[in-house]
């Protein structure tokens, strides 16, 4: 199965180093975050993929509307781009994309991040990603089988 997505315009200050920017594209995708256990409880948000992170990372707010507890999880003391840790937890979840469903892993933040991110454990893992820049499109292809999820 290969699903092909747009990505999106986001608002972007001009600065001195580009001062004609007003907007930039990134590859983001509409992404619902299932609860393993209950699966009927969900978020939908708007996720960044990004090969340079090693795993996908969420809100820790997130938990409440999925019906997890933040600190059940696994604890997992992550460092970014600035070097500050950030206090994480590692859930198993459900991650559904164009309709599909899968098994994974993500860390939920206890401190704040700034968008959500699909990572390398948790997508990458899930999907050969190919980003078109040019064509401003990114292109999914199924790496594991995806699952049914029964509705209530």
């Amino acid at each position: 199965m290969i699903m092909k997505f747009p990505y999106r315009r986001f608002d972007a200050k001009p600065s001195a180093a580009f001062p004609s920017r007003h907007s930039s594209m990134r590859p983001c995708i509409r992404t619902v975050i299932h609860n393993k256990q209950h699966p009927e409880k969900i978020i939908q948000v708007w996720a960044m993929i990004d090969s340079g992170a090693d795993v996908s990372i969420f809100p820790g707010e997130f938990c409440d509307v999925l019906g997890l507890k933040l600190d059940n999880g696994k604890e997992e003391i992550i460092s970014g781009i600035k070097k500050e840790t950030i206090q994480t937890f590692l859930h198993d979840i459900v991650l559904e994309i164009g309709g599909w469903h899968f098994e994974t892993q993500a860390l939920f933040s206890k401190g704040e991040i700034c968008f959500p991110v699909l990572g390398q454990l948790g997508f990458f893992d899930c999907f050969k990603v190919s980003l078109d820049n040019s064509k401003e499109e990114i292109e999914l292809k199924n790496c594991r089988k995806p699952i049914k999820i029964e509705s209530n």
